[in-house]
């Protein structure tokens, strides 16, 4: 079974067997900086857990994206605000420009290569654009979860230090934590 059904097959229950804790979701949003009538795009929205602290910012626009467009019909049936916009596409496919922020929330892990995923947003934010990858646990406790699936066994968050590394050769990192709470990390397009 291949990410994209895996996530299609779980989409129904998806939001009572992944709990987030909303505080963090929060920190991540307060860390981000988010500036009012941005342009903001969300890479793995899932059933759009991101989204509600999204439009607290009063974006001008979010784009919603996702592989699995089951994840997707579910965060279509929570919002109904016309700043949504919602697609389902793998982002290597999505090429859409003209981004303030791009957040990739519990979604970094099943990204293979991510030099290029890098390079990749890069080229969809504006200048002094921000990219932000957070988890709202440990990576400790993300690799244990996927370790006991085997279609995520190989999907590791891995060190802050090792995403900043591939991460600064296309944005100045201005922010970054890794501690027993979360993993966070972000930064300016260059």
């Amino acid at each position: 079974m291949k990410v994209r059904e895996f996530f299609n097959n779980i989409a129904n229950k998806w939001d009572e067997i992944a709990k987030h804790d909303e505080n963090k979701l929060k920190k991540i949003i307060h860390l981000s900086k988010v500036k009012p009538n941005s342009k903001i795009l969300d890479v793995g929205t899932g059933t759009g857990i991101l989204l509600k602290y999204l439009l607290e910012t009063n974006p001008q626009k979010i784009t919603a994206i996702d592989i699995s467009e089951n994840m997707i019909e579910k965060a279509k049936e929570k919002f109904d605000d016309k700043r949504l916009e919602f697609i389902v596409s793998d982002i290597f496919d999505f090429n859409q420009k003209g981004y303030d922020y791009i957040f990739l929330y519990s979604v970094y892990p099943h990204i293979q290569n991510k030099e290029l995923l890098f390079k990749h947003l890069s080229h969809l934010l504006n200048s002094n654009g921000k990219v932000i990858i957070a988890h709202s646990e440990s990576k400790e406790k993300i690799n244990e979860i996927h370790k006991q699936n085997p279609i995520f066994e190989k999907d590791h968050l891995p060190p802050v230090e090792v995403t900043e590394n591939i991460m600064k050769k296309y944005f100045e990192i201005d922010e970054k934590i890794d501690d027993q709470d979360m993993y966070y990390i972000s930064g300016i397009k260059k």
